[in-house]
């Protein structure tokens, strides 16, 4: 199980009132996802997701899990 207690987001300012829709897509995602082990971390950070201006939420939510999912591989020392 992946639990997040805070998510912070940079948005540009034509997005920051989807927000809270963005977070919920992606808590919606990261839960329907298993791990094997157990970890902790305080802190994990991701770059820029590039989107487009047609973006919806959900591209724009996609594009965060993949990166974390990644950025959680590689600090488990294993390819995404």
């Amino acid at each position: 199980m992946l639990r997040i207690d805070r998510m912070r987001m940079r948005l540009p300012k034509e997005f920051e009132h989807r927000a809270s829709s963005i977070a919920r897509l992606v808590g919606d995602s990261m839960a329907s996802m298993r791990t094997t082990e157990s970890r902790t971390l305080d802190m994990l950070s991701i770059g820029p997701v590039q989107i487009g201006p047609n973006a919806t939420d959900q591209d724009i939510a996609n594009g965060i899990v993949e990166q974390i999912v990644e950025r959680i591989a590689l600090l488990a020392g294993r390819a995404p």
